[in-house]
């Protein structure tokens, strides 16, 4: 068997594609056959590791054509079949793709025109009209007694009365005073008080793609199942099962739930819930509970424990999860290829919640989890990136991908001066010290002029995510997401509750909800900084688990430290893992948060040496104190974060500087094997203790060191 570290030489002198970048073109690939050979020739000397294409008619503007009618004949044209025009389309593109092929170029699929996926330009609501998707609208307004109007909207009138508002701000749901529901307005006579009145209606939202045509119902199957058919159904027929085998995947793309702020174009007022018909079957009693999702309550005198909340996301974001991301997934792995992309919404909970549901527990599916990384050289956050890397590993999956560029205009996000070579590969080092491997790119890109520095990045990255995806893995610590938390605090908001760009905390949702985000986001990132690595996993990630002799074991990796948030609910399932995870002689740190839980409780008790309290502030010292260790003993500033594999016959590291020029020592004995992305050369370091070097400012240091 080949050594590692030979095996290692080999790739950083002359790395393949598999790892090289790969950029976005959508429809503008070359259309004949001496601009497809141009086009690659430059590709292959600028170093480039594929495309992500998508067939698309671009149609001639007819004389007099406004703009308004020439965008709805593209829309019609995406996609189209049976005409000597679009199959000439459909041609141009199978050309392309197999010159790719035959050239060593990877090829990806996008699957939709512009975004969000799931509408298939306007295919599938053209299909059946009842497939747009719907929304759970709350409007309401304070009133102290005597009469009034609430203004509504068109709607399914599902449930409309008066709630008293108690002296500690909950709702009085036991109490609900009658009202009038007419003609989308609520009219109300109430007697002196406080009250809350509340309107709860089903809807279609005016909830618009990119293409301005009303968006799809994700979480309805036959609606899912439409989309396949009229996107991934004419790839398969057009380009034909053995090219589609060939595919390394295809790219999905912001696909998502409606709330305010998910797309450029959404037209409601009101509070806005995810819904779909299947949840009327599912939660018959919900007339009278809609106020509990949207407002905390007091029912029989005791504020509502949030069972009905909490259950009502776990079933949205298991019916998106099946019924959008299990079926697309189902259909490229029965046709050899594989599915990938990101949703919208990846960083904070409450984000997370109200546009995708559950983060986690939808890139479960995918064969190739992403994210979205478009605007930002130094991300505050690790969440989207931790999440999608943690799915690949507890599932084995080979490639994660991120979209990547920096496109936007450079005041958003304190982006600063960011368009440049060195932001650009710097921020790719940051993604693979996450675990990401596969970058596709929106940086610019010039077909047909050579490019030195995007032939250094081709290189540079494929080297550094070669050497990160070696090995298995290694990291003591697992975190439990507290996505059930999550779900009995999140309140759909009448407004956007997030800033533009990566954050921690969700400002403008409710208050229980930030303290949470915050605990849980300043967890993630004060770990990887303080040189901790950690995977993530959700309830059902930690009940899959073994566990024995204080370990936790997937089929891939171990675990010998578990963070988990106290706040609130905890599944039957986890409680009984965390119990044999303590008495197997496990340790646990135990993050306060909101709601603190009587097992928590009681385990701090029980195991007062392995259970561990404490606020994120000192997390890396409370988990330092239990069974975990530091990913690489250092020296440094926390801006060095470092990751680590392990193969039969050896120890890998890769640390990444992201800011600054500075000195780093490493703690550790033994003999050394130093290596760059940005060269071919490698030296030998011995340490008998520790050793120090120089890092530049957005450099990498990948060392090996033979067992």
């Amino acid at each position: 068997m080949r050594r590692t570290l030979d095996i290692l030489k080999n790739k950083l002198l002359s790395p393949d594609n598999t790892y090289r970048p790969v950029q976005i073109v959508h429809c503008k690939y070359p259309k004949t056959p001496d601009e497809v050979t141009a086009y690659l020739d430059i590709a292959g000397q600028n170093g480039l590791g594929g495309f992500v294409v998508n067939v698309d008619l671009v149609p001639e503007r007819r004389t007099g054509e406004s703009d308004e009618d020439y965008e709805k004949r593209r829309v019609d044209a995406y996609l189209g079949t049976g005409t000597p025009e679009y199959e000439d389309a459909w041609e141009k593109l199978k050309y392309f793709v197999d010159a790719c092929f035959e050239r060593g170029f990877k090829v990806w699929i996008y699957d939709e025109l512009k975004y969000p996926s799931g509408a298939a330009g306007n295919k599938v609501i053209k299909t059946d009209p009842d497939y747009q998707v719907k929304g759970l609208v709350c409007f309401s307004c304070d009133a102290d007694g005597g009469c009034g109007t609430l203004e509504c909207a068109d709607g399914d009138l599902v449930f409309a009365g008066a709630y008293p508002i108690l002296e500690n701000g909950l709702l009085d749901a036991e109490n609900v005073l009658s009202v009038k529901a007419e003609d989308g307005k609520v009219l109300y006579d109430l007697p002196d008080g406080r009250y809350k009145v509340c309107a709860f209606y089903t809807k279609k939202l005016a909830f618009l793609t990119e293409n301005l045509v009303p968006y799809t119902d994700l979480m309805r199957a036959d609606a899912v199942d439409c989309f396949i058919e009229v996107t991934h159904g004419e790839y398969l027929k057009h380009l034909g099962e053995e090219t589609i085998s060939k595919i390394t995947a295809f790219f999905t793309d912001e696909p998502g739930l409606p709330t305010h702020g998910c797309s450029s174009y959404f037209y409601e007022k009101g509070a806005i819930c995810a819904w779909t018909e299947e949840l009327s079957r599912i939660f018959p009693e919900l007339p009278s509970r809609c106020v509990d999702i949207f407002f905390d309550t007091k029912r029989n005198f005791l504020p509502c424990d949030a069972d009905f909340r909490r259950s009502y996301w776990q079933e949205v974001s298991r019916l998106f999860s099946e019924n959008y991301f299990g079926r697309i997934a189902a259909w490229c792995q029965k046709h050899g290829t594989r599915m990938t992309g990101h949703l919208y919404g990846e960083e904070t909970l409450g984000m997370q919640i109200g546009l995708n549901a559950d983060l986690f527990g939808l890139m479960r599916h995918m064969q190739m989890p992403g994210v979205d990384r478009l605007y930002c050289t130094e991300p505050r956050d690790v969440i989207a990136e931790k999440t999608a890397t943690s799915v690949a590993h507890m599932y084995g999956r080979e490639y994660t991908m991120s979209e990547n560029s920096f496109h936007l205009e450079k005041t958003f996000w304190d982006m600063g001066d960011s368009i440049n070579a060195f932001n650009r590969q710097n921020s790719a080092y940051y993604q693979i010290q996450l675990g990401l491997t596969n970058i596709s790119s929106y940086f610019t890109y010039q077909p047909y002029k050579e490019d030195a520095e995007r032939r250094a990045f081709e290189i540079c990255t494929a080297r550094a995510a070669e050497f990160m995806a070696t090995g298995t893995h290694k990291a003591d610590i697992l975190v439990l997401i507290p996505m059930e938390s999550a779900w009995e605090q999140f309140t759909p908001q009448d407004h956007k509750y997030w800033l533009i760009g990566p954050c921690i905390v969700a400002p403008y949702q409710h208050q229980p909800l930030q303290i949470l985000e915050k605990a849980y986001g300043e967890t993630l990132k004060r770990l990887e900084d303080g040189r901790l690595d950690f995977d993530l996993t959700d309830s059902r990630g930690l009940a899959e688990c073994t566990v024995e002799n204080g370990l936790i074991k997937t089929p891939y990796e171990s675990f010998c430290h578990l963070v988990v948030f106290d706040s609130g609910y905890l599944t039957d399932d986890v409680c009984a893992q965390i119990e044999k995870f303590l008495e197997s002689g496990g340790t646990v740190t135990a993050v306060d948060a909101v709601n603190p839980s009587e097992n928590c409780r009681i385990w701090a008790k029980k195991y007062p040496e392995r259970f561990i309290r404490s606020g994120f502030e000192n997390i890396c010292g409370a988990v330092l104190s239990g069974n975990a260790g530091r990913t690489l003993e250092l020296i440094a500033p926390d801006t060095v974060r470092v990751r680590k594999s392990e193969t039969d016959d050896a120890e890998l590291w890769f640390i990444h500087n992201r800011a600054d020029a500075c000195t780093v020592t490493v703690c550790e004995r033994g003999d050394f094997v130093k290596m760059t992305p940005d060269s071919e050369n490698i030296s030998h370091i011995y340490s008998d203790g520790s050793f120090t070097m120089t890092m530049d400012a957005g450099s990498v240091v990948m060392l090996v060191r033979e067992k």
